[in-house]
């Protein structure tokens, strides 16, 4: 099976970065968001639901953690990954739910090991940070 992914991030760049790193490792992105409120949307429209959702914090009209706590209630066994460069988001984040947070600037191998140790493990509470 092949992992689904949505991302959600305001920096198109980052954005973009993501799908060309996620595309070389033949990880499919199910779709991306650049703002709190229409990631909600587009995940609840999403079929089937990817099963990661690499998240940002610091987002226009709703933050990550807002974002997540929606997409948790839809799809509890969806994965969180927190990407972000506001480190204050860590804590909250996971005890919101979040599956891992890593900080910006980040490694790509440190993004991929995220990813794949998420994949091994199945829904939140895999305790990467």
């Amino acid at each position: 099976m092949v992992t689904r992914i949505f991302i959600v991030d305001d920096e198109r760049m980052m954005v973009e970065a993501f799908r060309e790193i996620l595309r070389k490792e033949g990880i499919e992105v199910a779709g991306w968001s650049y703002d709190g409120e229409d990631a909600a949307h587009t995940y609840a429209a999403l079929s089937p639901r990817p099963d990661i959702v690499i998240m940002d914090h610091r987002l226009p009209i709703k933050n990550g953690i807002e974002v997540m706590t929606e997409i948790l209630k839809l799809e509890p066994s969806t994965r969180v990954l927190f990407v972000s460069a506001d480190v204050t988001a860590r804590r909250p984040a996971i005890s919101a739910g979040a599956s891992g947070f890593i900080t910006k600037p980040f490694k790509i191998a440190q993004l991929l090991a995220a990813i794949r140790t998420m994949e091994g493990k199945g829904a939140a509470g895999n305790g990467v940070t």
